[in-house]
C-alpha cells in the first residue's frame, strides 16, 4: 500500500510485479483535465506506466520498447474514483491487462510478451521520476488530481483464476 507523497522507491523495496499476476487499485479524486502518472516502474527500455491522459485511464506495458497500450473505453468520472488494473500472466509468456473503473469493465488487451522482470529501476507514485516509460508523455508527468493511495495485490495463479472467474460472474449479472 503506497500513500503519496513519496520518494521514488528502490526496486528491491517495492512489490515484485515482474512475472506475477497482480491487481493494482488506485483511489483518487479528479476533475476534468486532471491528467498524469498514477504509478510507473521501469524506464523507456521496459516497464509499465498507469496514467490518466485526456481524461482516460491508460496503461502502457513497455516490453523492451514494444508498447502494448490499453485505454479506458470512456472518460473517467469526476470526483472520487477507484480504478483497478488487473494484469494476468497467461500461457507461454503471454498475458492480459483489464481495466475497471468504479467496478465497471473499462477495457482490456492481451500482452504478446509477459515480462518476467520489469526493470531494476523501482516505481514512483504520482509521477514517472526517471526516463518516461511511455512515449505518450514527457516525464515526470505528475498527476494533477489527488492520488489517495495505490494498493498492489500480488496473486498466485490460483488466486488470479479465482478473481477472474468472480469478475466474469459479476459482469454477466450486469
Amino acid at each position: 500500500l503506497y500513500r503519496p507523497p513519496m520518494s521514488p522507491l528502490p526496486g528491491q523495496a517495492s512489490a515484485a510485479i515482474g512475472g506475477r499476476s497482480f491487481d493494482l487499485t488506485a483511489r483518487l479524486t479528479r476533475f476534468a483535465g486532471d491528467d498524469g502518472v498514477l504509478y510507473a516502474t521501469g524506464t523507456e527500455n521496459s516497464g509499465v506506466s498507469i496514467f490518466v491522459q485526456g481524461d482516460r485511464l491508460v496503461v502502457d506495458y513497455n516490453a523492451f520498447d514494444d508498447h502494448t497500450v490499453v485505454e479506458s473505453t470512456a472518460d473517467l468520472p469526476e470526483g472520487d474514483v477507484t480504478v483497478v488494473v488487473s494484469v494476468r500472466r497467461g500461457p507461454s509468456r503471454t498475458g492480459s491487462v483489464r481495466l475497471t473503473v468504479d467496478g465497471a469493465p473499462a477495457g482490456e488487451t492481451t500482452l504478446p510478451l509477459f515480462m518476467s522482470m520489469m526493470s531494476s529501476v523501482g516505481p514512483s507514485i504520482g509521477e514517472d521520476h526517471g526516463s518516461a516509460v511511455s512515449p505518450r508523455y514527457a516525464a515526470p508527468f505528475p498527476f494533477a488530481g489527488t492520488l489517495h493511495e495505490i494498493e498492489i495485490q500480488l496473486l498466485s495463479r490460483e488466486d488470479a483464476e479465482a478473481r477472474d472467474a468472480e469478475a466474469r460472474a459479476e459482469m454477466s449479472r450486469q
